[in-house]
């Protein structure tokens, strides 16, 4: 009799540890599909940050390319400020 309550208690024992393993199994596949989830939204924000980015370079390089036609005009000496010294002697 004790033999059968052995077994009894080892197949309830297996039949809780599969129903365990099932159980983890689908957590598991639960977070694998959170994770995925949140790579691909990382994914779509790398990629509107990376256009942005290409926006503000190009701003970027057409403001050094007004700077430098600016550095590059030519200005007239200006008038000095303050009193003239006549220079006779």
């Amino acid at each position: 009799m004790r033999a059968f309550i052995s077994i009894r208690h080892a197949v309830a024992a297996m039949l809780s540890a599969d129903l365990r393993y099932e159980q983890l199994s689908h957590k598991v596949d639960q977070l694998n599909a959170y994770v995925e989830e949140i790579l691909h939204d990382q994914n779509d924000i790398n990629s509107q940050q990376e256009q942005t980015n290409n926006e503000i370079a190009i701003q970027i390089e057409a403001l050094n390319d007004a700077l430098d036609k600016l550095r590059e005009t030519k200005s007239e000496p200006r008038r000095q400020i303050g009193f003239k010294q006549s220079q006779t002697i």
